[in-house]
């Protein structure tokens, strides 16, 4: 049956109402007044207390909550490069276990010798060892977390092995893989089979000298918003755990700023700017050991960006200028968007075509050798679909 549209309507409509009312404006208005007037070393002190208790990620400030830099001069001769991942999933209706996954790159070269690299890596998987993980106990397919963790691995390397290649100096691009936040929950044994390698890389990047960055359009984080709430606690200690207002008992000025966005914090940004800097805490990068992360916030000039970095690259103000610079003159070069992403990601898109092209290669693969591939009844029948 098509859609309701007419419900749907109704609720987006309601919807709508909701985002523009007088309480979510005051509710951002307190969140930035909490930004101009805390003190980040009194927040500092309150994360760092070992009887702190959160039920949120907040984050650590590592300089001023409401500062502003221009952003440096670009070098004259510079490089970026980037990558993108994407994946073709195993289908459980179809026969075979596989996926596919492809990687695209872009490295774009400013100054006295412009040139551009585009292309993309595409590999298939299907060993068992492959499309399985075999743990001490047990045996998980690689798909969902685990497969978007296998990709970000793989983006990463590729991502390291073009920009090694890249005319210095380079600034190393990424869209969403410095953290992985979809390894938090799965078992150990997992973490491990894919933080080692990804971890690694970080660390070529390191030796070699490649500042490499995490560039998030329209960031939905709210880390930022985070620590303002753990500065606003009255109490002496921050416990989460055992406060009144979370049992009902009164009104919490922390609670009046859940929900809002960091990007809705640092509009004061002017075109070019970035914030201060910040550190990451999120319990996966625990196990990062010397490659902790930080970010901060920037006016991209269409929207506020997020910037997410190894410290080791933030804390050196030469590779933070250039990653700043580079990133500014990528947003104003594409209209607000780094135009290195943007051809890594027309690179590594795989679309509707391309899979139905794999999967008849495949199909004809194993006719060719006289067996003939069941799909699930299920499938069968949208393919034939009759009344």
């Amino acid at each position: 049956m098509p859609l309701r549209l007419g419900s749907l309507g109704r609720e987006i409509e309601e919807m709508a109402s909701r985002e523009v009312t007088l309480e979510r404006r005051q509710r951002v208005e307190r969140a930035r007044e909490a930004l101009r007037r805390l003190d980040p070393r009194e927040v500092r002190t309150r994360l760092g207390d070992p009887r702190t208790v959160t039920t949120f990620v907040a984050a650590l400030p590592l300089g001023a909550f409401a500062a502003a830099f221009p952003a440096p001069e670009a070098p004259r001769d510079f490089s970026v490069a980037a990558a993108d991942g994407s994946s073709m999933g195993p289908d459980r209706h179809f026969p075979v276990r596989y996926y596919v996954l492809n990687t695209g790159y872009a490295v774009i070269t400013y100054g006295s010798r412009p040139g551009a690299i585009l292309d993309s890596r595409s590999r298939l998987y299907f060993r068992d060892e492959e499309v399985y993980l075999a743990l001490q106990h047990r045996t998980l397919p690689v798909e969902g977390a685990i497969l978007s963790a296998k990709m970000a691995v793989e983006e990463l390397a590729t991502l390291f092995e073009v920009a090694s290649q890249a005319p210095r100096p380079v600034v190393a691009l990424t869209d969403g893989v410095i953290i992985l936040w979809g390894l938090q929950n799965v078992p150990e044994e997992v973490q491990g089979e894919f933080l080692g390698p990804f971890l690694e890389t970080l660390g070529r990047f390191a030796q070699e000298g490649i500042p490499v960055a995490n560039y998030i359009s329209l960031p939905g984080a709210h880390d930022v918003v985070n620590a303002l709430r753990v500065g606003l606690c009255p109490e002496a200690v921050v416990n989460c755990a055992r406060c009144e207002f979370e049992a009902g008992r009164k009104d919490s000025a922390c609670a009046s700023l859940a929900g809002v966005p960091d990007r809705e914090l640092f509009i004061y940004l002017r075109e070019g700017e970035r914030s201060d800097l910040f550190q990451s805490r999120a319990p996966i990068l625990e196990k990062y050991k010397e490659h902790q992360v930080g970010f901060f916030y920037l006016n991209a000039g269409q929207e506020i960006a997020r910037v997410e970095a190894p410290l080791w690259v933030l804390e050196d103000p030469r590779t933070l200028d250039l990653v700043h610079a580079a990133v500014v003159d990528q947003c104003r070069r594409g209209r607000g968007y780094p135009p290195a992403l943007q051809e890594a990601h027309e690179q590594a898109a795989i679309t509707t075509a391309d899979r139905r092209v794999v999967e008849e290669m495949i199909e004809e693969a194993f006719a060719r050798r006289r067996v003939v591939l069941p799909w699930s009844a299920k499938e069968r029948s949208k393919r034939e679909r009759g009344i």
